[in-house]
């Protein structure tokens, strides 16, 4: 799995934590011809300091579902009073 960075939390300069995201959806749109769609997500961390979007992780694919509840988790560094954006594609 991905990192945004390694975290040392004895020597670090920005106060940092360990966060755990878990993602669901609801009520998505019906993509598929002949059955319900099957979703999955991609997570993209934006670097600090720069435009330029990259890939962190993905979900599973759950066939045949508009309500999904995924089972992979992403483990991301924090960092304390940092905007830090995320970008979940579904």
């Amino acid at each position: 799995m991905a990192s945004i960075g390694e975290f040392d939390p004895l020597h670090s300069t920005v106060p940092a934590t360990k966060i755990e995201v878990t993602v669901s959806c609801r009520n998505l749109l019906d993509m598929d011809t002949f059955s319900k769609s099957d979703p999955v997500v991609v997570l993209y961390v934006q670097g600090i300091g720069t435009k330029e979007w990259r890939e962190f992780g993905r979900t599973e694919v759950i066939d045949n579902t508009l309500n999904p509840d995924f089972v992979r988790k992403f483990v991301l560094d924090f960092f304390f009073e940092e905007k830090q954006n995320l970008r979940f594609d579904v």
